[in-house]
């Protein structure tokens, strides 16, 4: 038997339609993180289903905002979203909760890889984000600064704009870049 947030939750990650986030907004809007929701939230970004990975993730990161805390295993959940194959929407929203995350050891040689392939792919903003994150990475794991900084120089030839700015905020941040 399910919980009335559970079906709450079923339905708002069904009504995402990668696009308009009102259903997520109003069930953010509606409920607390506590610890089972975000374990709920962390076993369907962890699903197949490209749609629901993408909403969970959006809700991750909304509550993330609001001061929710992953569990190790859930944050290496997250984290490996960037070394699979997910879709874009799912890697961004993991992405942009890097700063929050703290990177396993276990994880950190194939992240960084996953990252650099990222950085150097076809979306700006993939791309804008993974330096960024293989910035945090770095940040807690110094045997990366190199390879990152590496990555951080390459980015500084980007055309893209967003990649620019996001660049940018990146080497204000970290105050060994």
């Amino acid at each position: 038997m399910t919980s009335p947030r559970s079906d709450a939750l079923t339905q708002a990650l069904l009504d995402f339609n990668g696009k308009s986030t009102d259903a997520l907004e109003r069930f953010a809007a509606a409920h607390l993180p506590d610890a089972s929701l975000v374990a709920e939230l962390c076993d369907f970004a962890a699903s197949d289903d490209h749609n629901a990975q993408a909403a969970a993730t959006w809700l991750l990161k909304r509550f993330g905002v609001t001061g929710a805390q992953l569990s190790p295993s859930q944050t290496e959940t997250l984290l490996r979203l960037l070394i699979q194959e997910s879709n874009w929407l799912s890697r961004i929203h993991v992405l942009q909760m890097m700063d929050r995350l703290a990177v396993p050891t276990s994880l950190a040689a194939s992240l960084m890889d996953a990252l650099a392939a990222q950085a150097r792919g076809d979306n700006k903003f993939i791309r804008a984000w993974s330096v960024h994150g293989a910035a945090v990475l770095a940040d807690q794991h110094q045997a990366f600064r190199d390879r990152a900084l590496d990555l951080l120089a390459e980015a500084g030839q980007d055309a893209a704009p967003s990649v620019l700015a996001r660049l940018r905020r990146t080497r204000e941040a970290f105050d060994w870049i």
